[in-house]
Order: C-alpha cells, then sequence, then structure tokens
C-alpha cells in the first residue's frame, strides 16, 4: 500500500536515499517516524526492514518485513528482505520458504534466485539445483552480484569438498598403516618398512595441505552421507590392501582395513553433524564479520536488495 500523502512518499524516498548511502540509523529513525502517521504503508515496512539489516539487526528486519507481508502479501521485495534476515540468523528452514515464495512471484528476480540458491545448497545439499537456479539469476541479470558471488563461493565449497574427501581417505590409511607396521612386524624386518615413509609422506602432504587451508576453516564442505561412505570404503580397501601387501595374512589386512574405515567414517560423520549443528543453531546478534560479508553479496541500495524494492 502506497502512503497516504505526498510527505510520507518524500519520506519513504528520502529514507531510501539514506539507505543507498549507508546511513542506516538515521534511515530507521524517519521510517519508524512516518510509519508511525502511516502504519499500514508496506512498501515503507519492506524499506525499513532493508535499513534495520543494513545494522545487522536481523530479527527487527525479520518483523517489519513481516508487517509488509501482512499488508501485501504478494510484496516480492518483503519476502526477500525477510528471507535474507532470516538467513543471517542461521533459520535456513524459514529463509527457504520465503526466498521460494519470492521466486514464485516474481521467477525473473535476480536477487530472490540467488537467495533461494543459497538455501537450497544449504537445506538441500542439492548442487544441482543450485546451479541451474545460479544460471537462471546469471541470464536474467549477466551482471548480478550475488548470483556470481555465491558461484565464486560454491567453486570455494566444491574445492574443499574434494580436499575433506581425499583426506578422509589418506589420513585413516596413513595412520593405520603407521600402528599397522608397529603392531604387525614391530620392527624386527625390514619386510614392511617400506609402508613408514609413504605414510609419513602422506602425513606430511595432510598437514602441510591443512595450514595452507586454514584460511578456509568457516567454508563448510558439501560432504553428503554417500561421499562420506565411499570416501570410508576407499580408505578401507586402501589400507586393507597394502596390509595384505606387506603381511600377506589375510586377518591382519582385514583388521587394518575395518580399522581405516572406522576412522574416516567418524571423522565424516563428526562432519556433517557439525554441518547440521551450525545450520540448526540459532546466530546471536550482532552478527559476525563473516555473516556480513553474506549480506553483503547480496548488497543492493537497500541492504542487500534490489534498487527497484
Amino acid at each position: 500500500m502506497e502512503p497516504q500523502s505526498g510527505d510520507g512518499v518524500d519520506a519513504v524516498e528520502r529514507a531510501r536515499e539514506l539507505v543507498r548511502a549507508e546511513q542506516f540509523g538515521p534511515a530507521i529513525e524517519l521510517l519508524r517516524e512516518h510509519l508511525n502517521a502511516h502504519p499500514d504503508d508496506g512498501i515503507a515496512w519492506h524499506r525499513l526492514a532493508g535499513a534495520l539489516i543494513g545494522l545487522d539487526d536481523h530479527a527487527a528486519a525479520v518483523d517489519a518485513a513481516g508487517r509488509a507481508i501482512e499488508i501485501d502479501p504478494e510484496d516480492v521485495a518483503a519476502y526477500r528482505y525477510r528471507a535474507l534476515a532470516l538467513l543471517m540468523l542461521n533459520r535456513n528452514g524459514d529463509s527457504y520458504a520465503d526466498a521460494k515464495r519470492a521466486v514464485e512471484l516474481a521467477p525473473d528476480d535476480h536477487e530472490a534466485l540467488s537467495l533461494l540458491a543459497r538455501n537450497v545448497v544449504e537445506v538441500d545439499r542439492d548442487v544441482a539445483r543450485f546451479k541451474e537456479l545460479i544460471q537462471r539469476a546469471l541470464t536474467v541479470n549477466p551482471d548480478s552480484a550475488p548470483a556470481r558471488h555465491l558461484a565464486r563461493q560454491y567453486r570455494r565449497r566444491h574445492r574443499r569438498t574434494l580436499t575433506v574427501a581425499i583426506h578422509l581417505v589418506t589420513l585413516p590409511v596413513a595412520i593405520v598403516l603407521l600402528l599397522g607396521w608397529f603392531a604387525v612386524d614391530t620392527g624386527r624386518s625390514m619386510d614392511a618398512r617400506w609402508m613408514v615413509w609413504p605414510c609419513l609422506v602422506a602425513l606430511a602432504v595432510i598437514l602441510v595441505r591443512g595450514l595452507s587451508t586454514w584460511s578456509e576453516r568457516g567454508v563448510l564442505p558439501l560432504l553428503t552421507l554417500p561421499q562420506v561412505s565411499a570416501a570410508a570404503g576407499a580408505a578401507g580397501i586402501v589400507a586393507a590392501g597394502a596390509g595384505y601387501g606387506t603381511t600377506r595374512e589375510v586377518p591382519a589386512a582385514a583388521i587394518l582395513g575395518l580399522t581405516a574405515l572406522a576412522i574416516s567414517g567418524v571423522f565424516g560423520l563428526l562432519l556433517l553433524l557439525r554441518h547440521a549443528a551450525r545450520h540448526n543453531r540459532p546466530s546471536e546478534e550482532p552478527t559476525t564479520g563473516r555473516r556480513s560479508s553474506s549480506r553483503t553479496s547480496h548488497a543492493g541500495p537497500e541492504t542487500g536488495l534490489s534498487r527497484r524494492s
């Protein structure tokens, strides 16, 4: 619903310009004053939500966008703002629903498509659907900042996932074979000592790689349960094969293989649980710098969303 007076229109437009200039506090004061006189102005409510997101007051932004939606259930910008605020609060399921509704109302809204893509990859771990939505967003607007940001972020997470998957195979094998050498050969002969050097090299490579990716510690891998199972199975097979090649004893090879499988599986499941816990845990205000950077990825004149809003 439009403002009821010319002065109201001017106030909402001035607030919009203030948000563009990232003067969120004055914009919020102006919009609240306007809404005291015009509480049914849906546009002012969703612009207030955008300004509140700019100050990282995401809980209040959810409420403001909700008021806009109550006034106009087809306010696409309000759904986008609320989806973004909910995403910053780690309420991914609710954010998913709002982003989906925004896309239903405006199938060619590149920012709504980007928000939905973000939620698809976080909630469903559906990489194919994520890629489809990002491609749609870039087809609509090849210069879409949020879509391009998410595409870059996905590439980082994909590389991180491959690295973690390789570690889930190699690290348990290296640990098990080193322990196996001491347990089986006990250092009395040279028959199994060839196992030591590859394992030490593998551990050194893993350590160096881990240090080099320390800056990516906040980038959780896109691992799925089938991928964890495959990595654990590969670790078990490699460890069992190496053990049998050394000892020529099936029981010893089986023990090595099963131990590597168990270690890999436990590490993989812990990663999956960490991911689930992270996205089921409500965030605290104010948000961290990392989360603020996610907001910036959707940045437009009203903190994240469109100049058309």
